[in-house]
């Protein structure tokens, strides 16, 4: 294989602007804490892998539509752009394609995204692909969204007075009982530090007011 795209540059922005036509193929702007701006999605979908982006401690960034890639294969002529560039602790990354269905799929996006796949371990990189099943099909996702969700209140002056809460308080307790404290930290630097870990509780479990929550003095 032979690539004839130019170098990967991602502070050029997204290589692919304009949306895609189709039910639930639209721009999205997701609000990035990691990237501290909004980043642009191709659909909800899209937007909804952010989520799990954002939860994930060994993800520093991440890029939507990073780089087209042009490249021959046996003599077939390809092009293609990855969905997201996801760069993680220690300098390592990968590419991920989101689909609601790989299965439906034209066979002839299936052989692109399968030749790239094989570029990628020609030139040593990682690819993923990622269904609407594997994305939003479990309870932890919505636990997650709906946590994310409620985060934008979050600033560095409230999370110094969630460290000072968090040592006064006694461990365990109820998310009810956390948010209905008149001392506690205001709901939205709750449900960040749940979001971000540094609050412990079962997120495969629905977000209730029973929700059990937890700390630990290591995670301040």
């Amino acid at each position: 294989m032979i690539i004839t795209s130019k170098a990967m540059n991602l502070d050029e922005g997204p290589a692919r602007h304009s949306p895609r036509r189709g039910r639930q193929n639209f721009i999205v702007y997701f609000p990035s804490l990691k990237n501290g701006r909004s980043m642009e999605c191709e659909s909800v979908l899209e937007s909804a892998y952010c989520i799990w982006l954002e939860h994930d401690p060994q993800v520093v960034r991440y890029y939507t539509q990073p780089h087209t890639f042009t490249w021959t294969d046996d003599g077939q002529h390809y092009r293609y752009t990855p969905d997201f560039h996801v760069v993680l602790t220690h300098g390592d990354s990968y590419f991920t394609e989101v689909k609601l269905d790989f299965s439906k799929q034209r066979q002839s996006r299936l052989a692109t995204l399968d030749s790239f796949h094989a570029l990628c371990l020609q030139e040593g990189w990682t690819f993923k692909r990622l269904d609407q099943q594997h994305l939003t099909g479990s309870t932890r996702f919505h636990t997650l969204q709906a946590l994310y969700s409620r985060s934008s209140t979050h600033t560095e002056q409230r999370q110094e007075y969630f460290y000072h809460y968090v040592k006064q308080r006694k461990w365990p307790t109820t998310l009810g009982d956390l948010i209905q404290d008149d001392a506690a930290p205001d709901t939205g630097t709750i449900f960040y530090n749940l979001f971000t870990r540094r609050l412990r509780a079962d997120l495969t479990q629905r977000l209730t007011l029973d929700l059990v929550v937890n700390w630990e003095h290591s995670h301040a």
